[in-house]
């Protein structure tokens, strides 16, 4: 039972060290929504999301 406790929290680790691996790109989207965020419109920061979410998956991939 102790080991399902764990299993988020490892979860999680992983996923704020993949985010923080990616963290220029991760701004880079963050600066791209605060500057049209009064005037969003669909795929606004496509670019900035996709080269986020890429690089994230990539730190999350299982290591073979």
């Amino acid at each position: 039972m102790s080991s399902l406790k764990k299993q988020p929290v490892k979860q999680a680790t992983r996923l704020m060290a993949a985010t923080a691996n990616c963290s220029e790109l991760s701004i880079a989207y963050g600066k791209c929504i605060a500057s049209k965020y009064q005037n969003m419109s669909k795929d606004a920061c496509l670019k900035e999301f996709i080269s986020f979410k890429t690089c994230v998956q990539q730190q999350l991939a299982r290591k073979v």
